[in-house]
This record gives C-alpha cells, structure tokens and sequence, in this order.
C-alpha cells in the first residue's frame, strides 16, 4: 500500500475506480514503457505469468469475457506449462474480435494461437483445424489473399489426409473467393468445380453456394448464358435438397441481381435486389446486405436513377463501416466517382478517385484498378489534361491485358475480364476522339463493343462504347455506319428502358438529320430533345456539349437569338465544371456567331450548389412538394427529386427538414 501511495504521489500511477473495484494505470504510455523495458525478460515473464493467473483467478465464471487480456498475459508469460491456456485465450479473443469485425486485432490473436500449436503438438485440446480455417478467412477478409490461399492449402491438405471430402468442398470454394476477389477469375472457377466434385459428401447447403460462386465467376468471364443456367441450378439444388434459409437465398438474388443488371431487364435485376436485401437483412448477414445493395446501386447508376444510387451507396458505406473492412470502401468509392462525375462535380470525384487508387494499389486490387483508372482519366480528358488521362489510359489498357484482346480463344483469364478490358477500350476511344482521331476511336470502340457483344454485357455497350463510336463515325463522316450504332442504342434503350441510351440515340439522329439528310429542323427537335433527358438525369457535361450542337443547328436554320442563348446555357456549364477544351470551343464558336463569351469562370452558390439547384432549396425550404416546385420551375417531379438528391450529397444533408435549416442559415432565403 506504502508504495502505491509512493507511485500515486510521484504521478506515476493514478487511481479510479470505488471501494469496490478499485484500478491502478500507468499515468503515461512511456512511463509504462520504460519501466516494462527495465524489468528484464525473465522478470518480465513471471510477472506476465503471475498476473494471468491472478486475473483468471479474479474474473472467474466470466474469463471468456476478458480472454483479450487474458491471451496477452498467458502469451507474454512464454511458459510451457500455461502454453495450454495462452492457446485457449488466443483462440476466443480471436473470434471474440471477428464478431466486432476487428479483423486485423483477431488477425494478429489467431495466428498466434496458430503458432505456439505448431511449436508444441502436445497441445490437443484446442481445436487446430478450426483456429486453421479461421485465420484463413480472416486473412481473406483483410484483402490478404496470399497468405489465406497458404492457409487453404494447408487445410485442404490436411482434408485430403483425413479423407474428409466434405470439408474438401467448403474449403475449395473458400480458394476459389480467395482467387476470385484477386482477380484470378479462372483460378477460382477451377476450385468452384473441384469443389462441386466433392459435394455429394457435403451438407447440401454447400452445393449450392459453389453453384452460385461458380455462376458469379463465369459472370465475370464473360459466360453470361453459363452463368444463369448455374444460379439457377443453385436455386433448384437448394429446393431439391431442403435448403431453404436467409443466408443463400440472398447470395442466389443478388447473383442474378448483378447479371441481369448488365443484360437486362432492369426491372427483373431490381425485383432480385430488394429479394436480396430483404433476405440479408433476415440472415442479420452485413456483408450479403452490402453486396446487394452495392448491386443495387449500381443498377440504380446504369437505369439513370440518381436519387436510388445515392440512396443505395450510402447504405453500403454505413455498412462498411460496421465491418470495418479495408476493402468494401474502395468498391462503393468506384460507384461514387462514376456518379459524382455524371453529375458534374468532377473535383469530388477526381479526389475520391486518386484517393482510391492509391489505397487499391496498396491492396492489390487488379480487378477494381482498370475501371478507377479509366473513370478518372475521362475526367481529365474532359479537362484539358491529356496527357494524365492516356497515362491513366495506358495503365487501365495494360492491367486489363488490354493487347489480348484480339481474341477471346485461348488468351488466358484476364482476356475475359469483361469488366476491366471494355472500359479500356472506352478510355483509348475516347483519347483518340478527343485527338481528332476518330477512325481509331472506331477501330478501339468497335473492338471493345466486339467483346462486350460476344459476351452479352449489352449495358456496358449501350452506357460507353456506342456513344463515343456513334461519335466518332459522326465525326469520320461515316454516316451509315453512325446511322447503324444509332438504331441499335434506340432498339437496345428501348428494350430496357435505359435512359441515357435513349438520349445519346437522339442526339446521334439528331446529327444524322441535320449533316446526312440536310434536315437540320427535324434535328433541332431531337437534339433539344436529347439536351433535355441528359439534364434530367442529370448528365450535365454531355448535355452541355449537345447543346451546342444545337447551337449550330439553329443558327442555320435562321434563330440566331435562340443560338445563341443555347450556347450561354452550355458555356455556364463547361465553366462551371472546368472543361477546358469544350469550353474553348464554345467560346470560338460564340465569337464566329458574334455572340460575346462571358467570363471563363461562373459564380456558384454556397457550397457549390447551382442557380436551379439553390432555387429549388428555397422551396424545400418554404414546404413546397416535388409536384409544386415541379409545376413552377416546369419541370417534371422525377427531375427535382434528382436535383435534390444532388443537393443533399453536396450540403451533407440527408432529409428535407435539414435542408431547410441549411437554407435559413446561410441566408439563402432571398435571392
């Protein structure tokens, strides 16, 4: 007690607790350090040993509850007669740390727990094979994929030994995830299909999850038709075998929720999403309830559906988060970039981009790399800095295994990495446009469209290729052939209701009518039209560019005025979004016109926000409805609820209650 009192007085120690429970802690860090380091390990050793065994004394009933400070102790001790209990603590704070998604703390405990087994087989009470699996897919989770195949493989190696071929099953379908998130999408059919060799002497749950596996890989490769017919055999193996609980059905949705998302119907690909949801969300599984929502907006963002991908990926932030994983953020991130970027708020989706990029380097994320490489160069492209955008280009092309793509026979598993190599060639076409090069931009975008086609992802080629080659054949003075893309982006938008397609097909009849046909009147009406559906959705940038098109095209046609206020509308927005070759266009073109160009830069409202969208805040904030602010601004519900789920990302607000204090303020009620 005297020396107590003595480390108290001196500040070395400092007391809290009550009589009951009194707790005595070091007053700083390094005065613990520099005491510990004074001790000697032999000292330090029986001490860590005398406090382990006092503590467990201590706790009782309840040690499970404390086994973190029990492992640190029994395992500081290096004693071989508390090995046993330094192993039993190790294992529980391991899983007791999975359950709060600590994955590197449970990470670190059980790989501990692993090796003092490996240094002592006397050590049979503990459960190696278990400690084993479970190191493996906590390493999986961490995005440490080569240290979990090695963990895998000893495990199937040891399943093989015991002839246990129903644990061979589950532990193949864990290599092929492990192959599959890296990348490796051959790889990880390979063990999908070892796997389903195996499962007759698996539970039949097991079947059915390498089913579904296998359906997502050959997804990915590009075996559309394969893929469905195997998710389907997941569904039916799992009513065959009496299979029926929340945790597959929602793995089985939202499979089919991500194929039909890229062939269509939409409609159909939603109707699985919320399945999947619901059904994740019964199974209490927040990883399963990410992947479907993550799904779902990215369904959202390809269906033209603004206020549904902010809604969705926020959700899936919330849930990463709770996970705490390294690895879900930079997939969300991808999908906030791509909207950010569509919506015009290009220095957000620039910062979050590089951001990524940097964190997926770091995690060896080849799969996601291409697309953040592409989505960014675009922006740069858009800006002047060509330059950045074909280094960005050149990497995505190279990581994508772009040169392989001459073929889809025999050219190895990242040929058909569909999701990597046709944005690739969507960055070089678009370079090649931006050059003045338009018969490459034909030749790379129509070797990409090849691809997308022969694999039936026909949203990948309605969303970005047939826009950029519809495009450049205009620009080419091909008119049929930019007459042929034009008919298919109509038949394919309309099947599936695709928004964007539908208006990049009008704005490419459009320039048909006027430059092929002579018509530039009927092209007046489909270029205004095509200007109107962009700005709904809203995809400001090209709508901007389309509008001066439809400059062009009024001028000839005698309305010199109504050109030139089409030409302000699309310089304010080029100003405001910085896009530097387009806005030197515009401003040339003006001059030729004799229209005199206002400022290179436009004032923005508080937070960035524009003239329409504080417009529509003021009567948020004097409690109008969607269908008022609708009737007043003449324009329909759908796109004030767009422009408010843009206002909502960029003020941090998220209802219509917060909004309105945001607007009284900052004084924005008067204009």
């Amino acid at each position: 007690i005297a020396a107590l009192d003595e480390l108290i007085a001196q500040r070395v120690l400092h007391e809290t607790g009550d009589m009951d429970s009194i707790r005595y802690d070091f007053t700083h860090p390094l005065l613990q350090q520099v005491l510990y380091s004074e001790l000697g390990q032999a000292k330090a050793r029986r001490l860590h040993a005398m406090i382990a065994e006092a503590l467990e004394s201590l706790y009782g009933g309840s040690v499970m509850a404390h086994a973190d400070e029990l492992a640190l102790h029994f395992a500081r001790s290096h004693s071989d007669t508390l090995a046993r209990k330094a192993v039993r603590y190790l294992y529980a704070a391991g899983r007791a740390a999975l359950e709060k998604y600590a994955n590197r703390e449970a990470a670190n405990y059980l790989a501990a727990a692993l090796d003092r087994l490996d240094r002592d087989a006397t050590i049979v009470e503990v459960p190696r094979e278990e400690i084993l699996l479970t190191l493996a897919r906590t390493r999986q989770r961490l995005g440490e994929y080569d240290e979990a195949m090695t963990l895998w493989q000893s495990a199937r190696d040891n399943a093989v030994v015991r002839g246990e071929r129903g644990a061979l099953a589950d532990i193949e379908h864990r290599m092929g995830l492990a192959c599959y998130w890296s990348g490796k999408y051959a790889d990880a059919l390979s063990h999908y299909e070892f796997g389903l060799a195996e499962a007759d002497f698996a539970v039949p749950a097991t079947r059915v999850r390498l089913r579904l596996a296998k359906g997502i890989a050959l997804q990915d490769l590009g075996r559309l038709e394969e893929a469905q017919a195997e998710v389907e055999s997941a569904l039916s193996s799992a009513a065959a075998g009496g299979v029926d609980n929340d945790t597959l059905l929602s793995r089985a949705h939202r499979a089919l929720l991500l194929l039909y998302t890229w062939t269509g119907p939409f409609e159909t690909a939603r109707t699985h999403g919320v399945e999947a949801v619901a059904h994740a969300e019964a199974a209490g599984q927040h990883m399963l309830e990410w992947t479907a929502h993550w799904g779902l907006a990215l369904l959202a963002g390809v269906s033209g559906d603004a206020e549904e991908v902010v809604k969705h990926i926020k959700r899936s932030d919330e849930l990463a988060d709770q996970m705490q994983s390294p690895l879900l953020p930079l997939w969300s991130a991808e999908i906030w970039v791509q909207y950010l970027s569509g919506i015009g708020d290009w220095d957000a989706a620039l910062s979050i981009a590089e951001r990524t990029i940097i964190q997926a380097k770091s995690l060896n994320q080849r799969v996601l790399l291409p697309r953040l490489y592409v989505w960014a160069g675009l922006i740069y492209l858009w800006r002047g800095a060509e330059e950045k955008a074909k280094e960005y280009f050149d990497l995505a092309w190279k990581i994508a295994g772009g040169e392989k793509t001459g073929s889809l026979e025999g050219v190895g598993e990242r040929a058909l990495d569909v999701p990597s190599i046709v944005p690739a060639h969507l960055g070089l076409a678009s370079y090649y446009l931006a050059k003045g090069d338009p018969e490459e931009a034909v030749r790379v975008g129509e070797a990409g469209l090849a691809i997308a086609d022969r694999t039936g992802y026909v949203v990948w080629s309605l969303q970005w290729l047939l826009p950029v080659v519809g495009e450049a054949a205009l620009l080419a003075r091909d008119f049929d052939r930019a007459a042929r893309h034009s008919a298919r982006m109509r038949r394919d938008a309309g099947r599936l209701k695709h928004r964007l397609g539908l208006a990049y097909a009008d704005a490419c009849d459009g320039l048909i009518a006027w430059f092929r046909d002579g018509d530039p009147r009927r092209g007046i009406d489909l270029l205004r039209s095509a200007a109107e559906q962009l700005e709904a959705i809203p995809f400001p940038p090209q709508a901007a560019r389309v509008r001066r098109k439809l400059a062009g095209a009024l001028v000839e046609t005698g309305q010199r005025e109504e050109g030139a206020r089409e030409l302000r509308k699309a310089h304010d927005v080029l100003a405001r979004l910085g896009a530097a070759e387009e806005l030197t266009g515009t401003r040339e073109e003006m001059r030729e016109r004799g229209v005199r160009p206002p400022p290179k830069t436009v004032a923005t409202g508080a937070a960035g926000l524009t003239g329409r969208e504080i417009e529509i805040a003021r009567m948020v904030a004097g409690r109008k409805s969607n269908k008022e602010i609708g009737g007043t601004l003449q324009i329909s519900s759908r796109t004030v609820s767009t422009h408010l789920s843009n206002i909502f990302v960029k003020l941090s607000v998220s209802s219509r209650g917060e909004l309105a204090d945001f607007v009284r303020q900052n004084d924005l009620l008067e204009g």
